[in-house]
């Protein structure tokens, strides 16, 4: 059975320390919103950006130039949201009532659609409908409190995860920018994605079967929350022996997982965890468990 290896979680969270790793502030305005800006239009564009803030290169990357500058992944699928956000997109009205225009230009490049173009329309939608339901997104969305944000936005589709990674994010984005004063920051935990499953079984803080991971069975919808809340766990675990804030440690992870300790080839001579991790003793670098298909992350 997988299980959290709190030798290797202390290893990592020396390595860690050393890292000194920082906030993010997300104040990029190639991607995020002016900070000025009236809070409802800010909590407009976090809360339905974060909601299809999911895989974007499921079956093919999406990528391309955007106003003369290449991106990939989630900083194309930003870039364009940004785009949106000057053109008046992200109000509740105009979310709920997205049309095929609309959606097309948030979420196409070159012709090309992301994967799950419909669905991601779906959560928008439902997302600017409940904004509406609740006199819009500054009555939706509370401020003093994790807790009560991740109760607030189980109403909406996009929040249905129960492992939290997508409230989680929101969280994360909103304490960075200086929207929110949580009092209970004690609820903060990274928000567990492909990349951090990845480098948790990798790392070996959680201990599971490689076999199991290369074979490339899926998992159902359960297990795979149940594995998600075992590394979130473990990630938790590494950030209180290091000394650091879960959101600064998933900043960091979320850049490693993408850039370092990739799913097909690995740069260890850059990997700053290769002397405390299992995949580098044994040579073997296996993916993150095959999932059920779900927008959760």
């Amino acid at each position: 059975m997988p299980a959290i290896d709190v030798d290797r979680a202390e290893a990592v969270a020396a390595a860690v320390r050393g890292l000194q790793i920082r906030r993010e502030s997300y104040s990029d305005q190639r991607f995020y919103p002016p900070p000025d800006d009236p809070l409802e239009s800010q909590l407009a564009y976090f809360v339905a950006m974060v909601a299809i803030d999911h895989r974007t290169g499921l079956w093919e990357p999406f990528e391309g130039v955007i106003d003369g500058e290449f991106y990939h992944g989630a900083d194309a699928l930003y870039r364009l949201g940004r785009i949106a956000y000057d053109k008046g997109l992200f109000t509740a009205e105009r979310l709920a009532r997205m049309t095929p225009a609309e959606a097309e230009a948030l979420l196409s490049i070159g012709g090309r659609r992301v994967w799950d173009f419909n669905a991601r329309v779906l959560l928008l939608r439902d997302a600017g409908r409940k904004a509406l339901l609740s006199g819009g997104f500054e009555r939706l969305v509370p401020l003093d409190s994790i807790k009560r944000l991740r109760e607030a936005l189980r109403g909406l589709r996009a929040y249905e995860d129960p492992v939290g990674k997508k409230a989680l994010l929101l969280a994360k984005f909103l304490d960075g920018r200086g929207l929110a004063e949580f009092k209970d920051a004690d609820e903060a935990d990274v928000p567990v994605d492909n990349h951090l499953t990845r480098v948790a079984y990798r790392l070996g803080i959680v201990d599971i079967n490689y076999d199991f991971l290369e074979s490339g069975v899926e998992v159902s919808l359960e297990e795979d929350v149940r594995l998600r809340e075992l590394v979130k766990r473990a990630w938790r675990l590494v950030a209180e022996l290091a000394g650091a804030h879960p959101f600064a440690l998933d900043d960091y992870l979320w850049n490693f997982g993408r850039r370092v300790c990739t799913r097909a080839s690995p740069g260890c001579a850059a990997c700053p965890f290769r002397q405390a991790c299992k995949a580098h003793s044994l040579s073997r670098y296996p993916p993150e468990h095959a999932h059920f298909l779900t927008w959760y992350y």
